[in-house]
């Protein structure tokens, strides 16, 4: 049913900052300029593929005033990226040559931070990108370019409760306390034991959500029930335009989306134009003059 990651979703302070290290550095493409249509105040940034395809996209909340997280207990504390194998020393030098810091690496990946200190982990695959989600404004040569999501970490205070979740109510596979999606086994969900008590504190970096992906809405429907039967907390089941979700809490705390592959970021751009202008869904164009207003007055 799953069929790998969707997107993940950060904090970040500064959106000029993290659009030019996603962009720039990391060679992504920005995909959609948007609203949180939670809190009609804050942008939204989308980075991916030239597609913006399920499974490479990488989603940040711009929140000026938020201030530094404190990672304890329950947290999602790291991102694994896809690199094609034989490039992790164009990306050792690449980053490094933009005074961007190595706190770790190996023969097949490298770990550093992103502006906000999000852990990031570049790893070596064998495979490329294909040519037509190759992002085409970066200097990044499509036979080094990101893949798209290799791994995620969680942190949890019942690891055994939430590899429960991970196998009967999203339906993975469990090994060595890895969740792997039945249709995309090198798609890892690495889930750790918490040795804190103490409640982790949302700030500037902090991981709000994995979003796995499903073919259709019915999917959604499917894990839905799921959940009521293992009495997992479902927070809301939505249309978000772009795709729809299901969000729920894991044992341990965590928010976890569930969203439809389509029907994409294309719905209210072309494929040429992604994310060159300030995009709503239609259920929000109505509202577009006070976001606008609201985040443009905010840059000022």
């Amino acid at each position: 049913m799953i069929t790998g990651f969707h997107h993940l979703t950060a904090i970040t302070k500064d959106a000029e900052k993290n659009k030019t290290f996603y962009t720039d550095t990391l060679g992504l493409r920005l995909v959609k300029q948007t609203v949180n249509q939670d809190n009609l105040t804050d942008p939204h940034l989308f980075y991916g593929d030239y597609k913006g395809t399920p499974g490479t996209i990488l989603t940040f909340f711009e929140l000026p005033r938020v201030g530094q997280r404190h990672e304890e207990d329950s947290l999602i504390h790291e991102v694994l990226l896809k690199i094609p194998q034989g490039s992790l020393q164009f990306w050792k030098n690449r980053l490094t040559s933009g005074a961007i810091h190595l706190i770790g690496t190996d023969k097949a990946s490298c770990t550093f931070q992103d502006p906000d200190d999000m852990k990031i982990s570049l790893v070596e695959v064998p495979e490329m990108i294909a040519p037509d989600q190759a992002t085409r404004h970066s200097d990044v040569p499509a036979e080094y370019q990101i893949i798209g999501i290799q791994g995620i970490h969680y942190t949890v205070s019942d690891l055994e409760k939430s590899e429960t979740f991970f196998r009967d109510v999203l339906g993975m596979k469990l090994l060595d306390h890895n969740a792997h999606p039945v249709a995309a086994p090198e798609e890892v969900s690495r889930l750790i034991q918490s040795s804190s008590v103490k409640p982790s504190r949302l700030g500037k970096g902090t991981i709000d959500h994995i979003a796995y992906s499903v073919p259709e809405r019915k999917n959604l429907d499917q894990i839905l029930d799921k959940a009521k039967e293992s009495q997992i907390t479902v927070e809301k089941i939505i249309d978000r335009g772009y795709f729809q979700s299901l969000y729920l809490r894991e044992p341990s705390g965590l928010r976890i989306e569930i969203a439809t592959e389509q029907p994409g970021f294309t719905l209210d751009e072309p494929l040429e134009k992604l994310g060159e202008t300030f995009a709503l869904p239609d259920f929000l164009e109505q509202k577009r003059k006070a976001i606008e207003s609201t985040i443009l007055n905010r840059k000022k």
